[in-house]
């Protein structure tokens, strides 16, 4: 299995060096296997970092990667030919993307935390993308005052530049610790023990396998631009990103 090198708080690294363990090909994409990655793979809502692979003078696009029959494939475009089992080779993470991703994903984690608290409702699903993101909440309808409300209050929250804490926890003491509604781990299987988990503020506990920032102050100011029913008791929350100052 590849070891992951973004885990537990290594998100801000861009570059790293591995070895090859497995070459292949799916649905006439070739992939290469490493014994580790610094390469998210799509997961949780987040799409799957890009980027580039070299090694002897020769390189190669880093597409996708994907979590499939076990393994972590990173699916290359724009090479010669594949590097065989053994060979060293040096990645870059796309940064740009990589940096979107996680000002975005922290973000989902804060309105999640702020909805939960004033609403009772709690996160059903989210996809992140580079210039917006999407959450689903339920059992709620939002109002116009209630999308400025949360907007307020979340924007306030980032101002106070609060730590971004991501470590390993017990499984049990995740338990023990989580707010009642903030993530059910039940969909989680109970082979995986320790928990990753991101800690804002040492108030918001919630285990997750994303890329995060180190303080919330990072993600800027966000915008909710748009809200959509999916449902009797679901409502969607659509929100952009402004640049941090």
């Amino acid at each position: 299995m590849t070891e992951l090198l973004y885990m537990p708080d290594n998100e801000y690294q861009k570059e790293f060096d591995a070895q090859v363990s497995k070459t292949g090909g799916s649905d006439g994409k070739a992939y290469i296997c490493l014994e580790e990655s610094l390469f998210y793979k799509e997961g949780g809502g987040q799409p799957a970092d890009h980027g580039r692979i070299s090694w002897n003078g020769r390189s190669a696009d880093v597409v996708d990667v994907q979590q499939e029959n076990g393994e972590i494939r990173h699916y290359l475009e724009d090479y010669e030919e594949l590097p065989e089992s053994g060979t060293e080779v040096h990645g870059e993470i796309d940064w740009e993307r990589r940096y979107k991703h996680m000002r975005m994903h922290t973000a989902v984690h804060v309105i999640s935390w702020v909805v939960l608290n004033r609403y009772d409702a709690s996160a059903d699903g989210n996809q992140i993308h580079e210039e917006y993101s999407r959450i689903d909440f339920r059992p709620i309808t939002f109002s116009q005052d209630n999308l400025e409300k949360i907007e307020n209050q979340v924007n306030a929250l980032i101002q106070k530049g609060l730590e971004v804490e991501k470590k390993n926890m017990d499984r049990e003491m995740v338990e023990e610790q989580i707010q009642e509604g903030r993530m059910n781990l039940d969909i989680i299987p109970n082979s995986v023990d320790p928990l990753r988990v991101i800690e804002i503020g040492g108030q918001d506990l919630c285990p997750c396998g994303g890329t995060h920032l180190d303080n919330i102050k990072e993600i800027g100011r966000i915008d909710i631009t748009d809200r959509e029913t999916k449902g009797s008791d679901k409502d969607r929350l659509i929100f952009e990103l402004e640049e941090a100052e």
